[in-house]
């Protein structure tokens, strides 16, 4: 349900503030409320382009430890919360602008995180060992071995 209500959420706060500052201060308040919603807004843009800045000068679909990756992921979390957390953009699995979106980033070591996005929200994320790929088992966990006594 929240998830629905969220992109009315901007708009009707603007709105809001829109409303105090011209029922305050006039046609003057209602000049100031457009200037301060559009340097709110100007400073999110300005964090997302820096964001995408870092994340285009970075391998794609690389981040250093997938194993501390999959650990901090949590269901819901958006997709630029995810790039701001790898600082790097995932390998695309999924058809481009289809949903859900299917994005995969791997470390050296083989290990890699497979996230699926809806609305660019995170619904499920899986954690791909390295060494389940030679046991065919995509989510086996390897144990150590104990020496034979």
């Amino acid at each position: 349900m929240l998830n629905r209500l969220r992109p009315l959420l901007f708009p009707a706060l603007a709105v809001a503030i829109a409303y105090a500052a011209w029922q305050a201060y006039g046609w003057k308040g209602l000049i100031l409320a457009a200037l301060m919603i559009s340097f709110w807004l100007l400073l999110h843009f300005t964090k997302l382009m820096r964001l995408l800045q870092a994340a285009a000068k970075r391998p794609m679909g690389h981040v250093r430890n997938a194993k501390v990756l999959h650990g901090s992921l949590k269901k819901g979390m958006p997709l630029v919360e995810v790039v701001r957390r790898t600082l790097s953009l995932g390998l695309r699995h999924s058809k481009p602008e289809h949903d859900p979106e299917v994005l995969e980033w791997g470390d050296e070591n083989g290990d890699a995180v497979i996230c699926t996005f809806l609305r660019g929200r995170l619904q499920t994320f899986e954690l791909r060992l390295a060494e389940s790929e030679k046991t065919g088992s995509p989510t086996a966990t390897a144990e150590p071995e104990h020496p034979r006594t």
